[in-house]
């Protein structure tokens, strides 16, 4: 696959260690204007994108339309990611790019992921690039239920990695890479977590 220039370079890495293959179903679970979706769209693969805001959606379906005319634009709906319209265990890879960390607190934040968690198919994988606590924490300013006021301006939901670990553990899911972070000259943390789901025998 050739990558666009507005493929996440993060997740152009997953592509690079073949995790995202062909006779995958992906969904880009806060797809916004479909910028990371391009990619799968132009190459034809079977790829959802789901977002709160209609504009969005509508923008990504007119974009769809330049990218792959074939493409069933009816693949990108409006749907809020703690309510996913989805069956159980429906999709082999999800990403999920700078939408947690606009959780209005971990209550909000906990029903997305376990929503994610559960339209998530055994031995398929969750790719996650948010704000986190790791680096930044002590430079920021709490405000409430993991939700701070960083030094770039901007309030956001910070990942705990110790609460992820609860929740991994809960719903069956395993490191497939190391627990990543970026620190963006101490104004704010950004991870990459990607995890995969436990195959039930």
């Amino acid at each position: 696959m050739l990558p666009t220039s507005n493929t996440d370079i993060y997740l152009l890495d997953q592509f690079q260690r073949g995790r995202i293959r062909r006779d995958m179903r992906i969904l880009d679970a806060g797809c916004g204007a479909g910028r990371n979706m391009e990619l799968f769209v132009r190459q034809g693969l079977d790829c959802y994108g789901v977002d709160a805001r209609l504009d969005s959606i509508q923008k990504t379906q007119a974009q769809i339309a330049e990218w792959n005319p074939a493409y069933n634009r009816e693949k990108c709906l409006v749907a809020d990611v703690a309510k996913l319209p989805f069956p159980d265990a429906h999709f082999d890879f999800i990403i999920s790019s700078a939408v947690l960390h606009f959780a209005k607190n971990r209550d909000h934040f906990t029903q997305m992921m376990e929503e994610m968690a559960r339209v998530l198919a055994p031995g398929g994988m969750l790719w996650i690039r948010m704000t986190t606590k790791h680096t930044i924490a002590h430079l920021a300013q709490y405000l409430y239920d993991d939700v701070y006021a960083l030094p770039d301006g901007s309030t956001r939901y910070l990942l705990d990695r110790d609460y992820l670990h609860q929740l991994m553990q809960k719903h069956g899911l395993h490191f497939v890479d190391p627990f990543k972070t970026v620190n963006v000259d101490d104004v704010r943390t950004m991870a990459v977590v990607v995890v995969g789901k436990e195959i039930a025998y």
